[in-house]
C-alpha cells in the first residue's frame, strides 16, 4: 500500500518552485511518521483521485494519502451504535481528522459535526474543533474551539515552551501530551511529565506575555498495539494515557482522580475517547460516584473491552489487567513506593470506528469555518 501527498502540500511546493530551481536539487521532507496517526487516509485511484465512499480499510484501497483540507470528504467517522439500533429521528455525531492548511502553516484539526437527523441530508453543525501538532520530541493537543455566540469560544493552556515563541502558536505547544514525535514501537511504553499553565475556559491572547510559573503538572503515558474496536475492525492503535496530575516523583499520579484516553490509527486517525475516574472521584454537579457514571454508561453497549496497558508502566508505577464486574471495565494502579492502591474507573467512552458515507455523491465540503473566532487561526500562526 503505497502512500502520496495531498494536494495542499503540491500546491506548497508549486508556490515555491522558482526559488527551488535556483537551488541544487532536494527532495521536498516528508511529514514525520506521527501525523499519520493524527490523519484519516483517503483511497485513491490509479490517477491519483480520491475514489468517493472507500475507507482505507476495504481491502481495493491499494494507495491512499491523508486527508487534506484541500479535498472534499469521502466518508465521515460516526459513533459506533447497538446493534440493530434506529437512527431516524435521533441525533448523529461525526468526526474528521483533517489536515488544514492556513497561512501556509499546516495543524490537524478533528472535527466533530452534528447531525440532526440521521435520516435526514441535512447538513452537518461545527460543533468542536480540535487542535493537534508534533514539536522534535511530542504530539499534542493545542487546544480548542466550541460552537457558541461571536463566533464560538477557544481554549487551552499555556505550557512552559512559551519562552521558545512567546508570540507565536508555540506558546500553546504541549498544552496536552499524546505521545512521542517518535512513533512508539509495538508494546514499548513511553512516559513524560509535562507543565502549563491550565485554563479551562478561554485562551492567553497572543499577544501576551508568558507566565511566571506552570502550576499544572501531569503524567503522560502512551504505549502502542493492536486493538479491536466496537466496529470490529482491528487496527495498530497508539494509545494516549495521560493523568491530570503526578506526583513529586514524576512517576506516579499522584491525586490525581481524572484521566482521559484517546487512540489514535494510520487508518483514520482518532477514532476512540475514554474518561476514567479514580474510586473515590465523586462528580461535582449531580454527586455520582466513578461507579455510578459507569453503571449509567454501560447500558448503552457501545464500547468495547479497552486497550490494556499494564504492568510496571513507570518505575514507581504498577497497573494491573483491566477487569470487568458488574459490566463496569476498571483496572488497579499500584504506586511502588507508598503500596498505596486504587482502583481506576472507565466512567464513559465514545467509539467512533464506524463510517457513513458522503451526503454528497462528490464527497462533502469541508467543516464550515466563516464566522468562527478570529482566535481559532492563533493556533495557526
Amino acid at each position: 500500500m503505497a502512500k502520496s501527498f495531498g494536494p495542499a502540500a503540491i500546491a506548497m511546493t508549486a508556490m515555491l518552485a522558482p526559488l527551488i530551481a535556483a537551488q541544487p536539487a532536494r527532495a521536498a521532507a516528508a511529514p514525520p511518521e506521527i501525523v499519520d496517526f493524527l490523519v484519516q487516509d483517503v483511497c485513491l485511484n490509479d490517477n491519483g483521485n480520491i475514489i468517493v465512499g472507500m475507507i482505507p480499510t476495504d481491502a481495493r484501497c491499494k494507495n491512499r494519502r491523508d486527508l487534506t483540507s484541500a479535498d472534499r470528504m469521502p466518508y465521515h467517522l460516526t459513533k459506533v451504535v447497538p446493534q440493530n439500533a434506529v437512527d431516524c429521528g435521533a441525533r448523529r455525531t461525526i468526526r474528521d481528522n483533517i489536515l488544514w492548511q492556513y497561512q501556509g502553516n499546516a495543524r490537524v484539526v478533528g472535527a466533530v459535526q452534528i447531525q440532526k437527523d440521521a435520516c435526514r441530508t441535512e447538513g452537518f453543525i461545527p460543533a468542536y474543533f480540535s487542535v493537534r501538532w508534533y514539536d522534535d520530541q511530542f504530539a499534542f493537543i493545542m487546544g480548542w474551539w466550541s460552537r457558541g455566540k461571536d463566533g464560538g469560544t477557544v481554549g487551552g493552556g499555556i505550557s512552559s515552551q512559551c519562552p521558545k515563541g512567546p508570540h507565536s502558536s508555540v506558546r500553546y505547544f504541549r498544552n496536552w501530551l499524546l505521545t512521542s514525535r517518535t512513533v512508539p514501537a509495538n508494546g514499548a511504553i513511553g512516559n513524560a511529565v509535562n507543565q502549563k499553565k491550565s485554563s479551562n475556559i478561554g485562551l492567553s491572547p497572543i499577544s501576551g506575555p508568558c507566565p511566571d510559573d506552570y502550576p499544572s503538572k501531569v503524567l503522560a503515558l502512551w504505549t502502542r498495539g493492536d486493538f479491536t474496536y466496537s466496529s470490529g475492525k482491528r487496527l495498530n492503535t497508539i494509545l494516549s494515557h495521560p493523568y491530570s496530575q503526578v506526583d513529586p516523583s514524576g512517576l506516579t499520579p499522584g491525586k490525581a482522580r481524572q484521566m482521559e484516553r484517546t487512540y489514535w490509527t494510520r487508518e483514520f486517525g482518532q477514532v476512540r475517547w475514554e474518561a476514567w475516574k479514580r474510586d473515590d472521584y465523586t462528580r461535582s454537579r449531580d454527586g455520582k460516584s466513578a461507579s455510578e457514571m459507569a453503571e449509567s454508561f454501560a447500558d448503552v453497549g457501545t464500547c468495547s473491552k479497552p486497550f490494556e496497558l499494564k504492568g510496571a508502566v513507570t518505575k514507581g508505577l504498577t497497573l494491573g489487567p483491566v477487569e470487568q464486574i458488574n459490566g463496569i471495565y476498571s483496572q488497579v494502579a499500584t504506586d511502588v513506593r507508598t503500596g498505596e492502591k486504587h482502583r481506576w474507573i472507565m466512567a464513559t467512552c465514545q467509539d467512533m470506528t464506524a463510517t457513513i458515507a458522503p451526503q454528497d455523491p462528490k464527497g462533502d465540503p469541508m467543516p464550515a469555518v466563516q464566522g468562527i473566532t478570529p482566535r481559532y487561526w492563533d493556533f495557526w500562526r
